[in-house]
C-alpha cells in the first residue's frame, strides 16, 4: 500500500494505466520545480485571487471520506475501466495549498512531489514521478482553486471547493481520455487540520 493513496490497491494492467488515472487528472505532481514551456504557453486569463482568498484556502487537508464515498470513486472508476484493474489510488491522504506571494500557488501530497503553477491559469509542463509529462494549470473560479491537465492521451481536472464552514474541502476529480470508456468523475471530502490556516 502507497502510504500516499487511500485505498490503492496495487495495479495488474500496463504502466500506462497508472499514468493515464493520475496524471490526466491533474495528480501526476512534478519531480521537479516546473518549467514554462519554451514555445509559446496556454495564457491564463483570471485574475490573481484577493489575498483573503489566498488566506482562506492555504492549509493542509487530511482525507476523511467514509467507506460509501470509496465506494462511489471504485464504482466511477471501473465504469469507465471496464473492470481492466486499473489502480484505484485515486484519495490522497492529504492536501497542502500554499501561495508564494508572487502569484503562484503550490498543492502538495504526501510523496508526491509539489506542483506549482501561476494563479493566473497559465499552463505549465510538469513531469510526474512516473516521468510522464502533462500540461497543468491552476486558477480560481467561482472561489473555488481548479487544477486542469493535458496530454496527447487525455485531460482531466481537480476543483478544490472549501465549504463556508472554512475546514471542509471538497475535492473532485474528472478525467476524459480515449483510454476510458466514459468520464470518470468523483467527490472527495477532507477537512483542515488543526493548527492550518
Amino acid at each position: 500500500m502507497l502510504p500516499d493513496a487511500v485505498g490503492y490497491s496495487p495495479m495488474k494492467t500496463l504502466k500506462n494505466w497508472t499514468w493515464t488515472a493520475f496524471s490526466i487528472a491533474a495528480l501526476g505532481c512534478a519531480q521537479s520545480t516546473p518549467v514554462e514551456k519554451s514555445v509559446p504557453a496556454k495564457q491564463g486569463t483570471s485574475r490573481p485571487p484577493s489575498p483573503s482568498l489566498e488566506k482562506r484556502y492555504a492549509g493542509t487537508y487530511v482525507y476523511v471520506g467514509t467507506d460509501a464515498e470509496r465506494a462511489g470513486v471504485q464504482a466511477a472508476v471501473d465504469s469507465a475501466t471496464d473492470g481492466t484493474g486499473i489502480a484505484t489510488g485515486f484519495a490522497r491522504s492529504a492536501y497542502t495549498i500554499s501561495f508564494d506571494g508572487k502569484g503562484d500557488v503550490s498543492v502538495e501530497t504526501p510523496g508526491y512531489p509539489p506542483e506549482l503553477s501561476p494563479t493566473s491559469g497559465t499552463e505549465v509542463k510538469h513531469t510526474n514521478r512516473y516521468g510522464d509529462e502533462s500540461e497543468n494549470s491552476q486558477h480560481f473560479v467561482g472561489g473555488a482553486l481548479l487544477q486542469q491537465g493535458r496530454t496527447d492521451d487525455g485531460s482531466g481536472s481537480t476543483l478544490f471547493k472549501l465549504q463556508p464552514d472554512g475546514k471542509t474541502l471538497i475535492v473532485t476529480r474528472a478525467m476524459k481520455s480515449p483510454r476510458l470508456s466514459r468520464p470518470v468523475e468523483f467527490t472527495l471530502t477532507y477537512v483542515r487540520q488543526h493548527g492550518t490556516h
